[in-house]
C-alpha cells in the first residue's frame, strides 16, 4: 500500500531541497496523525531501485540502513555512502569516492560508546533519507520504543528528529542486505544551476 500526499505550502521555497524537506515533514505528520503502521522510506524521484530492495526493507523491525550510490551528472563522479556491517549489525559508516579512490570510514569503538560517530572528536554521521527506513510506529507509539515522546512539537524539524533517533539507537539498526555489500539504491544528482 502507498499513499500520495499533496500539500499547499505555507511559504514560497527558494530551493527544491527546501520544498522536499517540507514535504517529508508533512508526510511524517500524516503518518503520526493517522497512526499508519508499516515500514517508512522516503523514495526519491531521482532514485533507481533494485527490485530486491523492496523485499529487503519489508524485513525491517525497527530501523534499516544500506549503502547508496550517488552519480553526479556532468562530473562523471560516483560516491557510495552507507553503513559498515558485520553480518547485519552496523558497526560504523563509510564514504567512498570512486573517482579518486578515497575512502573515509568511522567505526564504533565499543558497545558502550554512545557517540553515533564512534571515537570522541570525530564528526557525527548524518544519515541521508535515501539510505534508511524505519518502523512507522516510532512516530505514534513512543512507549514501544522506550522513548518518552514521539515526534517533537510542530516548531521542531520532524525529519531531523527521525534521523537522530535512527542513529541514537544503533542496537536496533539493521544493515541491508545482511552484509551491506550490495548497492540497491542509486541516486542521480544534477548540479543546481547558479
Amino acid at each position: 500500500m502507498y499513499r500520495h500526499l499533496a500539500f499547499k505550502p505555507e511559504e514560497n521555497f527558494t530551493t527544491a531541497e527546501a520544498e522536499a524537506h517540507a514535504q517529508r515533514n508533512a508526510a511524517l505528520a500524516h503518518v503520526e496523525k493517522h497512526r499508519l503502521a508499516g515500514v517508512l522510506h522516503f523514495a526519491d524521484a531521482a532514485g533507481v531501485y533494485d527490485v530486491g530492495f523492496f523485499d529487503q526493507i519489508r524485513q525491517i523491525e525497527a530501523f534499516g540502513t544500506w549503502p547508496v550510490a550517488t552519480m553526479l551528472a556532468g562530473e562523471k563522479k560516483v560516491v557510495v555512502e552507507g553503513p559498515l556491517c558485520s553480518a547485519s549489525k552496523v558497526v560504523g559508516w563509510f564514504s567512498r569516492d570512486f573517482n579518486d579512490g578515497t575512502t573515509r570510514s568511522v567505526t564504533y569503538n565499543t558497545e558502550v560508546d554512545l557517540n553515533p560517530a564512534g571515537a570522541a572528536g570525530t564528526r557525527a554521521h548524518t544519515i541521508d533519507v535515501s539510505g534508511f527506513a524505519f518502523n512507522s510506529s516510532i512516530l505514534w507509539d513512543p512507549e514501544r520504543w522506550g522513548r518518552p515522546t514521539s515526534l517533537p512539537d510542530t516548531s521542531q524539524d520532524s525529519i531531523k528528529f527521525v534521523q537522530e533517533v535512527v542513529l541514537e539507537d544503533r542496537a536496533k539498526l539493521k544493515g541491508i542486505p545482511s552484509d551491506c555489500s550490495q548497492i540497491m539504491v542509486w541516486q542521480y544528482s544534477v548540479p543546481s544551476s547558479q
